[in-house]
This record gives structure tokens, sequence and C-alpha cells, in this order.
């Protein structure tokens, strides 16, 4: 982001957009300038979004139209995630995948919804599944790799009339974990793509189909599976194995807070060996098929109680000494970047708020939340790239003025680190010491404001240039 180019929320959205393909240079040209209002106010409806009633009206026009597909306004955006992705010649790219609910329970009316998995009787929405590429040093989000929104369907919530091969046949919503990577493709030559998912992506034929596309894998077991123990010869079970070896390294994370609980740091014990997955015995089509050779890394915590943090991952990738072993851990820490995406696209966009007739809307709009989403978790890195230098080269002089008197701080010495941070107070951010860092919604919130501030003041600059007696606070104020 280059926030010095006043045209810079223009140019992100001809980025994102300016290549869509939507049957007409007029659609193509409105996605442009619906992008562009949609990135300058995430949180807002789309009246408060387009400030007019023509615009309103041309966003409704092309939030109706059959040719506008949330595949058609997502790939421009996807297409240039991989590309960004495959020129990391010889580096590692995490490709963190997840699933989440849209809960439209409150709008019933709205056509074309599903139930939601495991929720009340009456809950009904849409299922998404979104794969966020990320570099794991750091943390950079490159953008989106992929991502596919659909209604589950009545009768696959119960088919209780199935038989036992008929239910081992049929598509199953785990597929999709393999079917991203499938709509991704092949792994480009010279570099290293790891597919990162939790315990829901613990499913041999995910793993099988990513080995046949040369990707590498890093998940959360969640099955208690059978291995071949190879010092035995016969077979044994996973989680027996690695809670019988003794902890060789240590590390600690930071365990996010949760259910009113505040963040902690954990002190983990590391063990790793590695393991050879034999085929599920119960499926029949994958009950032949080649066990699966990779590493396993457990790392828990040694007390005894409910908040215990315990992770067995299974990786693909080598896992020979200590520093491999815990450069798998903290890959898998990076997991939570998927989460605050979802949490983006729901809290700082609002998608589960908008009041679209049908599910068939709401998916074309997502073609664009789901991009701008992307943007408002980027902010928070952006706010953490190179703190140190004087935030007058980053920004322009007059915003960091306005910063300073809005908090009454100095502007003479004020870093870029510094400038982001007095940002997030201005968000509602409290900036105690034992806050840390602060993360992309006080960020959003405050970096809209002063927006407003800075908008405001250079209305009113252009408005009397000739008049010294106007100062900055006046205009400001």
């Amino acid at each position: 982001m280059d926030f010095k180019d006043p045209d810079e929320v223009q140019r992100w959205a001809t980025k994102q957009w300016g290549t869509v393909d939507l049957g007409d240079q007029r659609r193509n040209k409105r996605a442009v300038r619906l992008g562009e209002k949609l990135a300058a106010f995430p949180d807002g409806s789309l009246p408060e979004q387009t400030r007019s009633w023509g615009e309103l009206k041309a966003a409704y026009r092309l939030l109706g139209q059959e040719e506008v597909t949330f595949e058609c306004l997502s790939t421009p955006h996807w297409l240039n995630t991989r590309q960004e992705a495959s020129t990391r010649e010889g580096g590692v790219v995490l490709f963190i995948q997840d699933g989440s609910d849209l809960d439209f329970s409150t709008q019933r009316s709205k056509e074309g919804l599903g139930p939601l998995g495991n929720k009340e009787a009456y809950a009904l929405g849409l299922l998404l599944h979104s794969c966020l590429a990320v570099l794991p040093e750091g943390g950079e989000i490159l953008g989106l790799a992929h991502q596919k929104v659909w209604a589950r369907q009545k009768e696959q919530v119960y088919r209780g009339n199935e038989t036992r091969a008929q239910r081992y046949r049929r598509r199953t919503e785990y597929d999709v974990w393999a079917e991203s990577l499938e709509a991704i493709g092949p792994v480009p030559d010279d570099t290293t793509w790891v597919s990162v998912g939790d315990r829901g992506s613990d499913v041999f034929s995910y793993l099988r189909r990513a080995h046949a596309l040369g990707w590498d894998c890093l998940l959360r077991v969640g099955q208690d599976r059978r291995i071949k123990e190879t010092e035995a010869g016969g077979t044994g079970h996973l989680f027996d194995l690695l809670r019988s070896l003794p902890g060789r390294t240590e590390t600690e994370v930071v365990v996010r807070g949760r259910a009113g609980k505040p963040k902690r740091t954990a002190s983990l014990k590391v063990n790793w060996t590695p393991v050879e997955i034999l085929p599920p015995r119960n499926r029949p089509e994958e009950r032949d098929a080649e066990p699966i050779q990779g590493w396993c890394v457990r790392a828990w915590e040694e007390e005894e109680c409910k908040e215990a943090l315990e992770w067995m991952l299974f990786c693909t990738l080598a896992v020979t000494e200590a520093d491999s072993a815990l450069e798998k851990v903290r890959w898998y820490t990076q997991r939570w970047l998927i989460e605050e995406y979802h949490k983006s696209l729901k809290t700082g966009c609002r998608i589960e708020r908008r009041q679209l007739r049908s599910a068939a809307g709401i998916k074309r709009l997502l073609g664009f939340l789901g991009i701008v989403a992307v943007r408002l978790l980027q902010l928070r890195e952006t706010s953490r790239s190179t703190p140190d230098i004087p935030a007058i080269e980053a920004v322009p002089e007059l915003m960091v003025k306005l910063v300073a008197g809005r908090l009454e701080v100095s502007e003479d010495s004020m870093s870029f680190g510094e400038f982001w941070r007095n940002v997030a107070r201005i968000g509602g951010f409290i900036g105690r010491k034992s806050d840390g860092d602060p993360g992309w919604q006080t960020l959003w919130k405050g970096w809209v404001r002063v927006l407003e501030m800075y908008w405001a003041a250079e209305f009113a600059l252009e408005q009397s240039p000739q008049n010294p007696q106007i100062t900055w606070q006046e205009k400001s104020g």
C-alpha cells in the first residue's frame, strides 16, 4: 500500500478487477468502480458505500446480473496471488486453508440458503472454504489463491437410506481440501508450496491427491491413525507412538485469547519421528492404496489442565532435527491467519449483515468483499513493516500532523511504527505495554477516521490556499 498516493485505492481496485470479463465492457468498468467504493468503506452498507441513488442502483443492477459470477470477479485476484507465489524460487509459500459458515438465519426469506452443519435446526446460510497464500517468515499475506462458496442441500444433512458402498463413493464436503489444491494447480518447479490445515484436513485422500500434484502438506492430526511399525514389522497407532516419545527440544508459542480468556504464552515440549500412515480399512476405494510416508511432530504442555495445548502435526517435508521440527511448529501457528481472515470478512466487511435478496447476490458480493477482507488484513502487516523510518517518508506530512494533533503528541520524531500505533489509538486501541501490537480492527477503524480528517483538511487548504490565518489545527477541527 502506497499511502502517499492519493489514488491508491483506485489503483488497488484496478489491479483486482481491471481484467475481469463479465461479458460487457460497461460491467467490467462498473466492477472496478464498485470494488473501489467497497474498499474505501468496507463495513458500510451498500447505500453508505455508493453514496448516491444512481450509484446504488448501478451496484444492485451489477449484483443481479447472471453473467456476473463470484468466480469471474475473484479469478483475477486468485491468478495474481498464484503468480506472485510462483516467483518465490527456492522458497516456501504456505497455502493456509480453512472453512467457515456465513450465517443468514435472521434473513430466512433469502433465496438459495442451506442448513449449517451441526448448528441449530433453524440455522441457514452458506458454506465458505478459503485458501490464503502466506510467506512463512513474517506472515506476509500474498492474497487468496482460491475460494469456494456453496449452499448445503437438505438431503446432504441426513442420508439414512444410503448403503455403505453408496456412502463411500459419493463426494463429501471433506473433498473440498483436495479440490482447492486441484483448482490452484500443480506446484511450479523450484518452489515449495505447503498446504496447511487444521484437524478437518486429516483426510487420507486429500494427502494422496496433494502428493499427485507435487504439493507438500502440514496438518494437525485429528484421527488416531494406523501406522506401520518399522521395528516390529506390525501395525500400531499414531497417538500411542507420539505420546511414548520424550521431549527432545522446547519452544514457546503465543496462544490467542478465546471465550473471554486473555492470550498467553505456552511453553511446549517438542518431539518428532518418521511415520508411515496406512490407508483406511473402511473405505473400499482406498483400502489397497500405498501408505503415505511423512514425519510427525508433537508439541505439548506438560501441565495437566483443560487448556493445556497439544498439537500432533503430520508433515510430508522432512523433520530430521530440532530446527526443522520447530520450523513446522512455527508454520502451524500461521494457521491463525485464516481465522483472522474470516473474522475480517464477517466483522470488517459485515458480509453476514448484507440485505441482498438471494444467496446468488451474496456470492457475487463476496467476489468483492472476499478480496477487500484480504486488504484489511494486509493493513496490519503494513503497519509492522519498516517501523523505524520517519513517518513523513511513508505518509503525507499533513497526515502526520493531524494524528499528532488529535492525540497531542509530538510529530517531530514520530516513526512509521509509532504513527500506526497512534492511528490504532484513534480507532480504540488502548496501547498499554501488555497489549502488544494493534490488530487489524483498531487499525482500520483509526485509518478510516484519519482519512476523513485528511480529506477535510486538504479540502480546506484548497479553498483557502492564500489565507495564512487558517492553521492545520483549525482545518482538522
